[in-house]
């Protein structure tokens, strides 16, 4: 009887031990969240007016940015891409404007050839405003934003005044480069869009008539740093200049430099054409600033 008890005793002990080290080891286990229970949410990076803000997309990463607006201000969201750093130049991303109880404002899909520009003319109300950037194809690779609002003084953060440095004042630009480039077409005739053209406010650079295999020449000294087809660019050639300078020359029938080559101002780079996305014979001419386009016909003669 006493062996028959001990044995029952030491039988239960031993499956509530084994229980106690079951609950131990098991429900930690059980209890963590997989990847699709608890998604990883990336905090908002500040947009502050006036600076150029940079990041980089995969094929499915999305990106958020936010700023403070104030109700009846104004707001232009301008993006550019930089060549070489996604999967493609066709690759497409989707910006939204987003207000602060979550309406829609302003969407726009873009490409390096026709960036997305978006613009609101009165924001609806005072509070923290969202930027959603995501990809719509491929992977669009790195990116620049810039963020304009018609009254400068709006906070951006709590307790702090925005301070447009993000780039040269245009006049201190337009002084700096004064002289530096010249018509890269014998023709100066516009044959089509215009900077932010009120037809199409994407479009960043002119549009300048040409005939088929008309000569087109480098605008200043500099590099060659892409010389290739560029998607809707058709055959493109990007020349870098000093002092953060970048002109692109796009559509060409025929190009007539390699990537790495030197190049001195008015020097062939290649013949005009109609490739890529084009209606008919021109030159698609774009001049950028630290990156960021700015308007061919401020600098050129």
């Amino acid at each position: 009887m006493i062996w028959g008890t001990l044995a029952v005793v030491l039988t239960a002990a031993a499956y509530l031990t084994g229980a106690g080290l079951a609950q131990r080891w098991l429900v930690p286990s059980l209890a963590l969240p997989s990847a699709t229970q608890v998604p990883t949410q990336v905090a908002a990076a500040w947009l502050t007016p006036g600076d150029s803000m940079e990041g980089a997309l995969g094929a499915e990463a999305e990106d958020e940015w936010q700023f403070r607006g104030r109700a009846g201000q104004s707001v232009t969201l301008e993006m550019w891409f930089h060549p070489g750093s996604g999967s493609s130049v066709e690759a497409e991303l989707t910006v939204h404007l987003i207000a602060p109880d979550g309406t829609v404002l302003a969407s726009e899909v873009g490409s390096a050839f026709l960036p997305p520009y978006l613009l609101v003319p009165h924001l609806p109300t005072t509070g923290l405003y969202r930027v959603q950037v995501s990809p719509a194809s491929g992977a669009p690779g790195r990116y620049s934003l810039a963020l304009t609002l018609s009254d400068a003084s709006a906070p951006v953060t709590p307790g702090t005044t925005p301070q447009p440095t993000g780039a040269a004042a245009p006049s201190t630009r337009i002084a700096a480069a004064q002289g530096k480039f010249q018509w890269p077409s014998m023709r100066r005739e516009i044959s089509g869009w215009t900077f932010h053209d009120p037809g199409n406010p994407g479009h960043i650079g002119l549009d300048i008539a040409a005939r088929m295999w008309d000569p087109i020449v480098a605008v200043a000294d500099g590099v060659v740093v892409f010389a290739a087809w560029g998607g809707g660019y058709g055959n493109l050639v990007i020349v870098e200049h000093d002092d953060d300078w970048l002109s692109y020359y796009a559509h060409l029938d025929e190009i007539a430099v390699e990537v790495g080559q030197e190049v001195r101002q008015e020097e062939l780079l290649g013949a005009a054409g109609t490739t890529g996305y084009s209606t008919g014979p021109h030159l698609h001419f774009e001049l950028r600033y630290q990156g960021r386009p700015v308007d061919p016909h401020v600098y050129l003669p």
